[in-house]
């Protein structure tokens, strides 16, 4: 695997944006076959707020046991090293657990912005539903003027 810089973003944002989509995807079947709620559904504000706290959670869950098979395939990868922080006379001794858990942190965090950044830029969320939006209508009267510069 390589150890620069550019490199190890490249798989971090890649990793990130397919922690999220698969998570988003197993969401969505679970929400399909009715195994948890969809919480914009619901109408009662306060019980809202809290089915989408728990679908939240849901989503840190799923996507933490994406991360855990993600940190089983980078084999011996010091995410400290690709850093340029493991050559450090004060870091060179971290242990790989917290490598390991530093780099899994990344990658939930990496996720979630991910979802955040696609959330942003339109992507269809998991819920399929409409926010509210409501058509626009102009009224009104138009008069066209021609230019002084063409007469």
């Amino acid at each position: 695997m390589a150890k620069d810089g550019i490199n190890l973003l490249t798989i971090l944002l890649i990793a990130a944006f397919v922690i999220e989509r698969v998570s988003a995807g197993i969401l969505f079947l679970l929400q399909l076959f009715h195994l948890i709620g969809d919480p914009d559904l619901i109408d009662d504000t306060a019980q809202r707020a809290h089915g989408k706290r728990r679908y939240a959670f849901y989503h840190f869950a799923v996507s933490g046991i994406l991360v855990i098979f993600v940190l089983f395939y980078v084999g011996d990868f010091r995410f400290l090293d690709a850093l340029g922080l493991g050559n450090r006379a004060d870091l060179s001794h971290v242990p790989i657990f917290v490598d390991r858990l530093l780099l899994a942190v990344v990658l939930v965090g990496g996720a979630e912005q991910m979802s955040a950044f696609l959330k942003m830029v339109g992507a269809p969320s998991g819920t399929g539903r409409d926010s509210g939006a409501q058509p626009v209508e102009v009224s009104g009267k138009l008069t066209l003027e021609e230019s002084s510069a063409k007469k």
